[in-house]
């Protein structure tokens, strides 16, 4: 589902429209841009979440840094509509579980933010004392959500990881091993939760999976090293087809090892480079046993690798003005459709789009 607003020291690698073959996935279509007035602004469009075929929310951010601006637009189930924050403030992440509740992480200069729709109104809802910043949300259509951040150091930890009560934020309580990180979520269920990360032991740094069944939490260990600590990678996405189909979005930063996609299927791991080993910033399912990856791209088009589980073709969407990045995508439930939100930047401005496929 989702970019990551801090994914710290990723290499932007020169992976722009044209330096992959082009070639149409299984379900044959073309991306192509999606209009709205409600995107209207100078800004950027970084995230975007579907609940359903008919409910989903795209968020982003104009202003400055002293004085963000929330920008918020919603799907309708045929447009998006533009949404009023309660508050200022950069997002960084949306969960959207039905019609009538969805979330939004984010931060300002007065620290964590968090918002609740309840059907009606988005209403500010308090974070925990010592989380310093919300990077990624995901919620489930039973209503469960999650969100992972950081800890500052008198908080005694370096992840924390929140769940959802039904009026607020608390603390996950999820028993992780000693010396570990948490950078990824992905929520199916009440008793289907999953999170990637690493763990430290010495001056080795090893990729780890946890999943809650809706009673204990279960350590699945990715094998081999990812660096070591300070270059290490990162597990950055996570994406759940099923049980016996997990993707883990594994990006090198400083450490001796491939961009890849980590695949699980329940019983081992295989690893799989990515094109031109791209880092990815975004990943999500493909709507069947496979994933869609957004690379790092430098070009006027925006730029997706689709592996379907056995090979990778890729894929570009149409040409705009500036550099343009897509951040984030997600698959629209109930459709073969695929959706993504991204920025086209110059020097003069940032012109936010939506970007459908299917």
């Amino acid at each position: 589902m989702r970019r990551n607003a801090v994914l710290a020291g990723v290499t932007a690698l020169a992976c722009g429209a044209g330096m992959v073959a082009v070639a149409a996935p299984a379900h044959a279509a073309s991306w192509r841009n999606i209009g709205s007035s409600a995107l209207a602004y100078n800004g950027s469009n970084d995230r975007v979440d579907f609940a359903s075929k008919g409910v989903g929310w795209s968020v982003g951010a104009a202003g400055s840094f002293f004085s963000p601006q929330a920008k918020i637009v919603r799907w309708n189930g045929s447009a998006w509509v533009g949404q009023t924050s309660p508050v200022g403030f950069t997002p960084t992440d949306v969960a959207a579980a039905s019609a009538s509740r969805a979330w939004i992480v984010g931060y300002s200069l007065g620290g964590t933010l968090g918002l609740y729709w309840n059907g009606t109104t988005w209403a500010k809802v308090a974070w925990p004392g010592g989380v310093t910043l919300p990077t990624q949300v995901a919620a489930a259509t039973d209503g469960t959500a999650y969100s992972i951040g950081g800890l500052d150091s008198s908080a005694g930890g370096i992840s924390a990881i929140l769940r959802w009560t039904g009026t607020a934020w608390t603390d996950a309580k999820v028993p992780l091993p000693a010396s570990s990180s948490i950078t990824a979520v992905d929520v199916k269920a009440k008793n289907n939760v999953w999170l990637a990360g690493t763990t430290t032991s010495g001056t080795t740094v090893t990729g780890l999976v946890m999943h809650y069944n809706g009673s204990t939490w279960r350590t699945i260990k990715i094998p081999g090293s990812v660096g070591v600590p300070a270059y290490q990678a990162v597990m950055h996405r996570i994406v759940v087809n099923s049980p016996t189909n997990v993707y883990v979005l594994r990006v090198k930063q400083n450490a001796q090892v491939t961009n890849a996609l980590l695949h699980y299927n329940g019983s081992a791991w295989r690893t799989v480079n990515t094109p031109l080993n791209a880092a990815g910033i975004g990943l999500s399912s493909d709507g069947a046993s496979g994933v869609v990856m957004l690379p790092i791209t430098t070009g006027t088009k925006t730029q997706y690798m689709h592996y379907s589980g056995t090979a990778w073709t890729t894929l570009n969407g149409p040409a705009r003005t500036g550099t343009v990045q897509a951040g984030d995508l997600d698959h629209r439930p109930g459709t073969a459709a695929l959706v993504s939100a991204g920025t086209a930047s110059t020097p003069e401005k940032k012109t936010p789009f939506i970007e459908y496929f299917g």
